[in-house]
């Protein structure tokens, strides 16, 4: 407004007063000074509207007659500039502004109404006016503030939202963000936008800053992954090019946005959509630098540990893709996770395949014929890259962890599997389940829901590309046959792959080879991604469960192909014949062997001096002629009573020489010719496999002596008059490969341990017949007769509890459960029984039968209260039985054996009583235990399997046995 708006009009109507110039303004000019109360420009702004909107009104409303009137008013009279200053002074008109110029001022206020009361719903500068109004901008001296519009800010976020510098903000690498530019040196600058006040205008840089950044930070990430690139793994390496094209694709798809447009068409909702455009892409990159530990609360200096173990790194990239899935993500971010769970996943599952002989027929000769070697791949620090390996070779290790989508069932079955492969190569290599007449692809990703679907109905599906489910494969040309002459070369056929280098720059022979072939297949895999999945499908656990169906069914059958072999009775390798062999001789349940083998070592009669006698003695290959000397040593020495007197005869413990291996040789060469492997072994003598069993069993069967300790001068197994005099000679048995899965050196020390007690209470047996003999022809206590009716009592007692035991060991503890199991195993091959899935669920109740008939004869750790009481009762008998002896041989007077008598009766009722009591109390801390097997016994009554009493039952059956009128029981009461 001017105050020579009247006077302008009147000159357009041809009207000239002919003011002049102005002349300067003097000293003495002055503002007028301001109302001395609170300016509201806004208030102000709005009354003159209105006075202006009265005015207009009116003017329509006005009578003709004030034309009339106004025809007779007379023009204006001239002014001359000092009145018209003088005027423009002292003029109180309050709807015209106090400043006189000669330019006309802008609207302080636009003439358009708003029907809202809103002020950001009205113009930028009505909006902006008032928040500068309420809230003025602080002064502050540590910042300085730049002040863009809006097209110059759009063309900035054009670079930034690539990750590049621009003119408004430039890449800081040491804090690895984007700062802004134009402002003071030294100091930080606030990016002001037109029309916008600080909060707005920093809450729309926002979105844009943090794209730029993390999508630079993650470029950052890719290239020091680049550069540890030798010490990558295959599956750190997929990783890293799979994200790369992701990168590729989020700028191609950032550069298509509204900012791509280079003559911006600025509006009102040019940077409100341009905001709302990227949000989506905001989600992604946000989640994708999450992924990588380069999160935007973190400076680089705290940015977690990023591990390149393939087991790790595939596990954290399905846990964010089962989370976008959960959550409910858009389509384009679940889908760029998939991409990278793909095509990361790809080495590792192809290797996993292998190490099951899941693959097609080459790589399956490749997996029989070379195993998978164990690997470490260490994280992306120099101090674990000694322990990387390009090959990301699968672990066999039963601790190694596995990815966390692999299924429960695949766990369970796959360390088994991988063990039978090994074993099953051995055993047969060219089984059909490890050359399939059908080629097998590798295990990978399906998503589309043609292909789940597949997968479901079929259970197999075609073999796809790298990228499923939309990714096909390019045939490329041939290349030998393609311009030949090119550059006077042609190419072998194994060097036709190298023909692409002659190529002019920037053309190809194969469109797999185009820079955007890899941009352009995840955009395709993007865009036919479902956007939910499959019914049968619905989420991403159900969907991987799918995908390894066929991977968990190979791997149970290469468990049961294995299992099958040893079933087979027509194999060397069949397990039930290999299970009666050592049940017969480290168990001693063969006749043969056990007469022989008692023969060899123990000895029952009365007369130290016979070497050989009864049937049950050897045919020795030469005489043993009696020195005088070896007559001198027996007249000086303790009679080892139950020991065979040749052993002795040396006078040094334990025995050794040429003939005591020549005796035991021949007690395993003997026994082959009575040896039988059960029941059934007259339908079994013309099977091949049985009979090589039996041919190899003098060979793999052999008597070794123990490295026992010997350096502290109390070793019992040093004296032959101890129980232990026999723990250094041990049975051994070589197992044929692969069958020692089965029978693994574990259950063969189990054996051992069985066969080393048995050799103690046969000792203790021999032992108190020769007593029996020894005090039925002699009268040991003529003058005592309570020490004769005592010795008779504590025979008789000691007799029958040696006896009781020995019969208790051979049919229940080892009859009991032995036999059954073997049972389970023949149920297994009938098919009558699926008990047994695969071999190691056989060795391991194989391990299991071996416990129980070590805890019914109570010689395991945990029952070392009870089995000191067991071993301190057959002590006792055995010290009768050696004083005995010396009474019989006049090395002991009648007087001091009489007193030696009563402490040993004494000591073995205490013992036997005790053993009860504790026996007592095992049975009472498995009384639930015990009432279980009940219930499972009548449940299997019905069931042609043989039920086994196991450890706890059998021990009933040992205090049945012992005390079946509780007798010891009620001594002392």
């Amino acid at each position: 407004m001017s105050l020579f708006g009247d006077a302008w009009n009147q000159h357009e109507h041809g009207i000239d007063f002919g003011l002049g110039t102005l002349p300067h303004i003097t000293p003495q000019f002055f503002v007028p000074r301001m109302v001395d109360k609170p300016q509201d420009p806004i208030v102000h702004a709005i009354e003159k509207e209105k006075a202006t909107t009265l005015g207009k009104r009116d003017a329509r409303n006005f009578d003709p007659r004030d034309v009339t009137r106004a025809r007779n008013v007379f023009p204006p009279t001239f002014l001359s500039p000092e009145v018209l200053w003088a005027k423009s002074v002292t003029n109180c008109d309050q709807h015209s502004d106090k400043v006189v110029s000669w330019d006309v001022l802008r609207q302080s206020h636009p003439n358009r109404l708003y029907n809202t009361p809103f002020l950001t719903e009205q113009s930028s500068d009505v909006s902006t006016s008032a928040q500068y109004h309420m809230r003025p901008l602080p002064f502050d001296l540590r910042a300085s503030v730049v002040y863009v519009n809006e097209l110059e800010l759009l063309e900035s976020l054009r670079m930034m939202v690539l990750g590049t510098s621009s003119f408004l903000h430039t890449w800081d690498p040491v804090s690895e963000t984007f700062v802004s530019l134009g402002g003071a040196k030294n100091l930080p600058n606030k990016l002001i936008i037109g029309g916008k006040d600080e909060t707005m205008s920093s809450s729309l840089l926002k979105r844009f800053l943090d794209i730029g950044t993390l999508m630079r930070r993650l470029e950052v990430f890719l290239s020091l992954l680049r550069t540890r690139r030798k010490e990558e793994s295959a599956t750190v390496h997929a990783f890293s090019h799979a994200l790369s094209v992701v990168l590729v694709y989020l700028r191609d798809q950032l550069s298509r946005g509204p900012l791509s447009n280079f003559c911006i068409p600025v509006s009102s909702k040019t940077l409100s959509g341009t905001w709302l455009y990227y949000g989506d892409f905001e989600e992604t990159v946000v989640s994708l630098a999450s992924l990588c530990k380069r999160g935007l609360g973190l400076s680089p200096s705290q940015y977690p540990q990023f591990t390149m173990k393939p087991v790790v790194l595939l596990s954290r990239i399905y846990k964010y893709l089962d989370t976008h899935f959960r959550k409910s993500s858009s389509r384009t971010l679940v889908a760029v996770f998939a991409y990278l769970l793909t095509m990361s996943s790809k080495n590792y599952l192809q290797a996993l395949c292998r190490s099951v002989a899941y693959a097609d027929s080459n790589s399956q000769r490749v997996a029989t014929s070379q195993q998978p070697q164990r690997t470490a791949i260490g994280p992306l620090y120099t101090e674990d890259f000694d322990q990387a390996s390009p090959d990301d070779g699968v672990l066999f290790a039963e601790d190694d962890e596995l990815p966390s989508f692999i299924p429960r069932d695949l766990v369970e079955v796959l360390p088994a599997a991988q063990k039978s492969l090994k074993f099953l190569t051995a055993a047969k290599p060219g089984h059909p389940v490890l050359n399939p007449p059908v080629r097998r692809p590798f295990i990978n990703w399906v998503w589309s829901t043609k292909d789940i679907e597949d997968l479901w109905r079929t259970g197999s599906r075609v073999e796809l590309g790298d990228v499923v489910p939309t990714i096909s494969h390019h045939n490329p040309p041939d290349l030998a046959s393609a311009d030949a002459n090119l550059h006077g070369c042609s190419y072998q056929s194994d060097l036709v792959g190298f023909r692409v280098f002659d190529l002019e720059p920037g053309s190809n022979g194969d469109n797999t080879f185009n820079e955007h072939s890899m941009h352009a297949a995840l955009e395709s895999f993007i865009l036919s991604f479902p956007p939910v999945l499959p019914s049968i499908t619905p989420n991403l656990s159900l969907l991987t469960s799918l995908v390894f169906s066929p991977l968990i069914s190979h791997a149970a059958r290469l468990s049961s192909a294995l299992l099958s072999i040893f079933l087979d009775q027509n194999s060397f390798l069949y397990l039930h014949d290999h299970l009666v062999l050592l049940r017969s001789h480290m168990l001693l349940t063969s006749p043969s062997f056990k007469s022989r083998l008692t023969a060899a070592l123990f000895s029952d009669t009365d007369d130290r001096e016979v070497v050989a006698g009864g049937g049950k003695s050897f045919a020795l290959s030469r005489q043993r002629s009696r020195s005088t000397s070896g007559v001198a040593h027996h007249g000086t020495s303790r009679w080892a009573v139950g020991l065979a007197p040749f052993l002795t005869e040396r006078g040094m413990w334990p025995p050794g020489g040429a003939d005591l291996s020549f005796f035991l040789r021949t007690v395993i060469v003997d026994s082959q010719d009575t040896c039988s492997f059960g029941p059934d072994d007259s339908q079994q003598e013309h099977e091949l496999g049985s009979r090589r069993i039996a041919e190899e069993a003098e060979v793999r069967l052999g008597f070794a002596i123990r490295d026992l300790a010997s350096d502290t001068g109390r070793e019992r197994w040093l004296n032959p008059l101890y129980i232990e005099a026999l723990d250094f000679l041990y049975l051994d048995y070589k197992v044929p490969h692969p069958l020692d899965v089965i029978i693994t050196p574990d259950t063969t020390s189990k054996y051992q341990r069985i066969f080393a007690f048995l050799l103690r209470v046969i000792r203790v047996e021999s032992a108190i017949r020769a007593a029996f003999r020894m005090t039925y022809q002699n009268v040991l206590f003529p003058t005592l007769n309570q020490s004769r009716k005592l010795l008779t009592h504590f025979r008789f007692v000691a007799h029958s509890f040696v006896t009781t035991l020995s019969a208790y060991i051979f049919d229940v503890a080892i009859g009991g459960n032995f036999d059954a199991f073997l049972a389970r195993v023949a149920a297994c091959r009938l098919g009558t029984s699926s008990e047994f899935t695969d071999v190691f669920s056989v060795a391991e109740a194989h391990s299991a039968v071996l416990n129980d008939i070590l805890s019914a004869c109570l010689i395991r750790s945990a029952q070392r209260e009870a089995g000191d009481l067991l071993s301190g009762s057959l002590e006792l008998i055995l010290e009768l039985c050696i004083m005995i002896g010396d009474l019989n041989d006049g090395r002991l007077q009648e007087y001091q054996a009489s007193s030696a008598l009563d402490v040993l009766f004494a000591a073995f009722r205490n013992k036997m009583t005790t053993m009860i009591k504790v026996l007592e109390v095992l049975l009472e801390k498995d009384l639930k235990s015990s009432q279980r097997q009940e219930l499972l016994l009548a449940l299997q009554e019905q069931s042609d399997v043989r039920h086994a009493p196991g450890a706890v039952e059998a021990l009933r059956h040992l205090i049945l046995r012992l005390d079946i009128n509780e007798w010891w029981k009620n001594l002392n009461s």
